[in-house]
C-alpha cells in the first residue's frame, strides 16, 4: 500500500527532510504541507516581501530541492495555519480523511506550529475513535531539537543591541573630545599665529609702538598724549600716506576690501571662533579672507624693505601654513567621521527595532490566544525534560515569576528524590548506588532535603532560563506583565491543550527523573 509523507513547514528545514534523508521513514509520495499565506509554489524568495513570507518560501525551496533528488513526487497542499481552531481542526481532518483514502499517511509535525500540531493530533484521534481509519493509518512523528537556533540568534540580537549601545555612546564621547578641548588644542596653534599676525601688522604700521608706550604712560600715571606717542602715530600715519602715493600710479584692489587689513583679521578670528567642531566640515573657506589680506598688506607696506614689513609677511606666511595644515586636519577628520556616524545612526536604529521585537517576544511570546481547548487521547510534539517540567508547573498553577517558577521546579525534583529514597531506603544497603544513596539522604534528613532544593534552585537557573526561551519560542509560555511586582509567566492555549492529554504521572517517571538524575551527577562531581 503506497505511503504519502506530510512535512508541515514552518521555519525548520534540517528536521523536516532528516526522517526521509536518514531512511527512517520513507514514502512514495511526498506533501509540503503549508499555511496559506504563504507565497505560492515555486516562486523565488527573493521576490517575496520581507519576512515570513520570504522565509516560509525559502524554507520551501530548500526542502524541495533537498528532497527532489530522492523523490520525484513531491507536491503541495495548504491549510489555514492561522485561522480559529474549529476552522483548522476541520481542514486538517479533511486533509487526513483525503490522504488515507491512497494508504498510510506519516506526518512530520517537527516544523508545525503548536495549534497545528494540536490540530493534527486532534483530527487524527477523532478518525481513529470513529473508525473511519485504523490506529496505524497515521504514524505521526517529530525531531527532537538539539540545537535551537532561535535562541541563538535571540541572543545575537540581544549581543547587537548591546554593541550599538556601546558604539553610541563611544561616538558620543568622541564627539564631545574632539569638539571640545581636542577642538582647542588643535586650533592654538593657528590662534598663536593670528595674534603674531596682528602683533606683526601693527608693528608695520607704526601703532605697536605707540600702544604700547601710551599704556606704560597710563599706568604710570601720565597723559596719553606724551610727545613720543604723538610722533610714532604720527609716522604710522604717514608710512600710510606715503603708500598710497607710492601705489597711486597702480591699480589695486577696491578700498572697501583692503583699506583696513584689521577688519580682514577681526573677520578670520570671527571665522575661527565659529569654525571649532573638528568632526564637520568647513562650511566657509576663510582663504578668501586671507587673501583679500594679503592683497591689503602689499598695497600698503609692499614697497617697503624694513623689519617690521618683513616681519609682518613673515608672520603673514606662518598663518597661512598653519590655516592650511588646520583646514587639511579638518577635511580628514570630517570625512572620516561622516560613514563613521551615519554606520553608528543606523546601527542604533536598527538596534531599536530589534530591541522592540524582543521585548515583544519577552512578553507575549510568538503564539497567542483566548481560550481553552480540551482534546483527550494525545500528546503534544516532544519537549526537553525541563521544558516539560517547567510547563508542567506553569500550566497546573497560578502564573508565576522566573523566581517562583525555579523554585517549584526545584520543589518538583525534591520530591522525586525523595521518593527515590524511601523505595531505595527500604532495601539492603550495599544494593544501592550513588544516585539512590544521595536519595536517601536527602528523604532521611530534612535539613540535607532544604539544602539540596535551595543548590537545585540556584544552579538550574541558567538552564531555566534557556528552557523558558524555547517554550515562548513555541509558543507553549507568555510572559504577562504585572502592575506591580515581576511580570509572570503562563501558559498559552497550547500550553493548556499538552497539559490536559499528557499523563503526567506517567510521563514524569522518565522525564523528572532524567533532569533529577543530572542534576545529582552533576552534584556528586
Amino acid at each position: 500500500m503506497p505511503t504519502t509523507h506530510l512535512s508541515v513547514l514552518g521555519l525548520d528545514v534540517q528536521r523536516v527532510v532528516t526522517p526521509l534523508e536518514t531512511g527512517d521513514f520513507d514514502a512514495d509520495r511526498v506533501r509540503l504541507v503549508r499555511d496559506e499565506a504563504d507565497p505560492e509554489q515555486g516562486r523565488d524568495p527573493d521576490e517575496c516581501a520581507a519576512g515570513a513570507p520570504r522565509a516560509s518560501a525559502h524554507v520551501a525551496q530548500a526542502v524541495s530541492e533537498r528532497l527532489s533528488g530522492r523523490f520525484a513526487d513531491i507536491d503541495e497542499t495548504r491549510l489555514p495555519f492561522d485561522a480559529p481552531f474549529a476552522e483548522l481542526y476541520a481542514a486538517t481532518t479533511e486533509l487526513l480523511r483525503e490522504a488515507t483514502a491512497d494508504g498510510d499517511v506519516h506526518v512530520n509535525l517537527a516544523s508545525a506550529p503548536p495549534q497545528v500540531a494540536a490540530a493534527c493530533y486532534a483530527a487524527r484521534t477523532a478518525l481513529v475513535d470513529s473508525g473511519e481509519i485504523p490506529r496505524d493509518a497515521v504514524v505521526l512523528l517529530a525531531v527532537p531539537a538539539d540545537d535551537r537556533r532561535d535562541l541563538a540568534a535571540i541572543a545575537d540580537l540581544r549581543r547587537l543591541v548591546g554593541e550599538a549601545e556601546t558604539a553610541a555612546s563611544a561616538l558620543s564621547d568622541f564627539r564631545r573630545v574632539a569638539d571640545g578641548p581636542a577642538a582647542a588644542a588643535v586650533a592654538k596653534p593657528l590662534r598663536l599665529a593670528l595674534g603674531d599676525l596682528r602683533h606683526a601688522l601693527a608693528e608695520a604700521s607704526g601703532e605697536s609702538h605707540g600702544r604700547r608706550d601710551s599704556r606704560f604712560t597710563r599706568a604710570a600715571g601720565s597723559n596719553d598724549e606724551s610727545p613720543l606717542g604723538a610722533m610714532t602715530a604720527y609716522v604710522g600715519r604717514a608710512r600710510e600716506q606715503l603708500a598710497d602715493l607710492v601705489e597711486a600710479d597702480e591699480p589695486h584692489p577696491d578700498p572697501s576690501d583692503t583699506r583696513d587689513p584689521t577688519v580682514v583679521l577681526d573677520a578670520l578670528e570671527s571665522w575661527l571662533d565659529a569654525e571649532t567642531k573638528l568632526l564637520s566640515a568647513v562650511e566657509e573657506d576663510p582663504n578668501e579672507l586671507l587673501a583679500r589680506f594679503r592683497t591689503s598688506c602689499e598695497a600698503r607696506f609692499g614697497k617697503f624693505e624694513d623689519d617690521a614689513t618683513i616681519s609682518l609677511f613673515d608672520s603673514l606666511d606662518r598663518f597661512e601654513a598653519h590655516l592650511d595644515a588646520y583646514l587639511d586636519a579638518r577635511k580628514h577628520l570630517s570625512s572620516a567621521a561622516e560613514p563613521v556616524a551615519a554606520t553608528t545612526d543606523e546601527l542604533v536604529q536598527q538596534a531599536e527595532t530589534v530591541e522592540t521585537r524582543l521585548t515583544d517576544i519577552d512578553d507575549h511570546g510568538l503564539v497567542s490566544g483566548g481560550s481553552t481547548l480540551t482534546l483527550e487521547s494525545h500528546t503534544l510534539s516532544p519537549l526537553g525534560d525541563l521544558e516539560a517540567t517547567v510547563l508542567h508547573v506553569l500550566a497546573t498553577g497560578p502564573p508565576r515569576s522566573r523566581p517562583r517558577t525555579r523554585r517549584a521546579v526545584a520543589a518538583i525534583l525534591r520530591e522525586r528524590a525523595e521518593h527515590h529514597g524511601i523505595v531505595a531506603g527500604a532495601r539492603d544497603e550495599d544494593s544501592w548506588s550513588p544516585f539512590e544513596s544521595f536519595c536517601v539522604r536527602v528523604a532521611r534528613n530534612n535539613e540535607e532535603g532544604d539544602r539540596f532544593e535551595k543548590r537545585l534552585s540556584n544552579t538550574l537557573r541558567p538552564r531555566l532560563d534557556v528552557a523558558v526561551e524555547a517554550l515562548c519560542a513555541n509558543g507553549y509560555v507568555r510572559t504577562r506583565e504585572r502592575e506591580t511586582g515581576r511580570d509572570a509567566l503562563e501558559p498559552t492555549d497550547s500550553g493548556h491543550l499538552w497539559a490536559e492529554t499528557t499523563d503526567w504521572e506517567t510521563f514524569r517517571e522518565t522525564v523528572v527523573d532524567d533532569v533529577l538524575r543530572d542534576c545529582v551527577e552533576r552534584d556528586l562531581d
